[in-house]
C-alpha cells in the first residue's frame, strides 16, 4: 500500500514577536486548573462535565453486529494479506 502526503507551507504570522506570543504560555487562559487556549470550546463550560461510568461488559442489543462483523466492515477496503504478498513478490 502506498501512502502519499501532500502539504503546503502556510505563514500565519508575518512578525516573529506576535508568533512567539501565540506559542507561549502567556496566551493561555486559566479554566478549572487547566491552561487552555482562549478559543478552546471548554472555555464556554462553567465546569467540567461529570465523568461517565463505563460498564465492564456492555449490554448488546440482540440485533447488533458482532465484533468480527464490525472488523470485516472496518477493513473491507484494505487489500487482503495474500494480495499484498503477491504484489511484494513481483508477481
Amino acid at each position: 500500500m502506498d501512502l502519499e502526503v501532500i502539504g503546503r507551507h502556510a505563514l500565519l504570522f508575518d512578525d516573529d514577536t506576535n508568533a512567539s506570543f501565540v506559542n507561549s504560555a502567556a496566551a493561555l487562559v486559566e479554566w478549572n486548573s487547566l491552561s487552555i487556549d482562549r478559543y478552546d470550546v471548554r472555555h464556554l463550560l462553567s465546569a467540567p462535565p461529570p465523568r461517565v461510568k463505563r460498564r465492564l461488559s456492555p449490554s448488546r442489543h440482540p440485533d447488533s453486529p458482532s465484533e468480527s462483523e464490525l472488523d470485516h466492515e472496518r477493513y473491507l477496503d484494505l487489500p487482503s494479506p495474500s494480495a499484498e504478498d503477491k504484489q511484494g513478490n513481483g508477481n
